[in-house]
């Protein structure tokens, strides 16, 4: 399931749908259905229809018809989509409690409606303002390809063992391949495009690392997620209704 989810328009495809879940349950929106799911996923009509099925073949979603109108067939996340699909928010909710001593990030471990909860709110606030991510050029474009966000966070964390004085993770082409899950020529042209994007360095004759200016971008991109779902969490759990997925 990771790696089905790790570029970034099958992401949103699946954080859409899972917003428009909790969007219909809690708050009265449309039924969400594919043809409304397609209207807002990113991804084409025929790739929303065939990134459903995917996630329905994998029980990461059941169809289901709705009982006032029964022409109307429901998308419904399963809990496993949703702690998957909001891990990466909850860990930005974790990083801000470390930061500010709250713990609002309690609560998504007790119950994921919780966090179906936040990423309808999350959506929402995409839908009306653009996506956290849209300021961030170098995070969005590396997000876009296939495991080229967790190729980023891997680069950025063997920096920051390096500054600490641990040992980093290998970076060659081959151990990024095996630890994601992709082929070597995949990992070779998510590298080439931080190349050309004059963004990776040579820390030894096959090691590679980050510039500063990407440490920066990354780290500000991080610092504005943690901002958004802190604020976010904290309402998704004053909502009364946010429980059961």
């Amino acid at each position: 399931m990771r790696k089905l989810l790790n570029q970034l328009k099958r992401y949103y495809s699946a954080y859409m749908l899972i917003g428009q879940y909790y969007g219909w349950r809690n708050h009265g929106a449309a039924v969400p259905n594919l043809s409304r799911l397609q209207a807002i996923s990113g991804q084409s009509p025929r790739q929303t229809a065939t990134f459903s099925a995917t996630l329905q073949a994998r029980n990461l979603i059941s169809i289901e018809t709705l009982q006032a109108d029964r022409r109307q067939k429901i998308l419904r996340p399963a809990e496993s989509l949703i702690r998957e699909v909001g891990r990466s928010c909850a860990a930005f909710v974790q990083a801000y409690d470390l930061v500010a001593g709250s713990a609002l990030a309690l609560p998504f471990e007790q119950d994921a409606g919780v966090l179906g909860e936040m990423i309808f709110l999350s959506a929402a606030r995409v839908q009306g303002g653009g996506a956290v991510i849209a300021e961030f050029p170098t995070v969005l474009r590396l997000a876009g390809y296939d495991s080229g966000y967790p190729l980023l966070v891997a680069l950025v964390l063997s920096r920051y063992r390096r500054a600490a004085g641990e040992e980093g993770i290998s970076l060659t082409q081959g151990a990024l391949a095996e630890r994601f899950q992709v082929s070597e020529s995949h990992v070779g042209n998510v590298l080439g495009h931080m190349r050309q994007a004059r963004a990776l360095l040579a820390c030894g004759p096959q090691e590679l690392g980050v510039t500063e200016e990407l440490v920066d971008e990354f780290e500000d991109w991080c610092a504005a997620e943690m901002a958004h779902y802190a604020d976010l969490a904290q309402r998704a759990m004053a909502y009364p209704e946010s429980c059961h997925p």
